[in-house]
């Protein structure tokens, strides 16, 4: 006798335990489908927590950064120093005489003194490091700044800077 063939492996079952594999298939189902959704909010709830005592971190710290930002500043070799000296002293420990174009002393208001700065075919590292000493050592700040491609070396920048305290 030519045995019987089954297209997939429970349609040869009796009809109780077919029903009885369907019945745990679906509960089976429901089941993981309950615990993807239960665990995405929890995934979500503690992510959500998380972001607002990285929020309440974040706001605790800003205001100290401020004042050690102010204190630095305050602290630098230069700060009693006029801004044209001070950007003069920084230009030749940092040996970037050669790419001043101009500088010379302006007036930025009527009690204030400055002095405008031209600089041209610097690197970035070169521009960052100078005006990182113009702002730690001589707490200069740049109320114009004007950056620029250079026109024979477009990997290399011209900056027109305004510095004042």
């Amino acid at each position: 006798m030519a045995r019987k063939h089954c297209t997939y492996p429970w349609t040869c079952w009796p009809p109780a335990s077919q029903e009885r594999l369907f019945k745990y298939v679906l509960f089976g189902a429901a089941g993981l489908l309950f615990a993807v959704f239960v665990g995405a909010y929890l995934f979500t709830g503690t992510l959500a927590q998380r972001i607002e005592a990285g929020k309440e971190q974040y706001g605790l710290v800003v205001p100290l950064v401020r004042d050690i930002t102010t204190l630095r500043a305050a602290q630098g070799d230069l700060v009693r120093v006029p801004p044209e000296d001070a950007v003069r002293r920084i230009l030749d420990d940092r040996s970037l005489n050669e790419y001043v174009r101009s500088l010379r002393p302006t007036r930025v208001a009527e009690n204030q003194d400055g002095v405008q700065v031209t600089l041209g075919g610097l690197t970035l590292i070169m521009l960052t490091d100078f005006l990182q000493d113009v702002r730690d050592r001589a707490s200069l700040q740049a109320p114009e700044f004007i950056l620029t491609r250079n026109p024979e070396e477009p990997r290399l920048a011209d900056v027109h800077l305004v510095l004042a305290r």
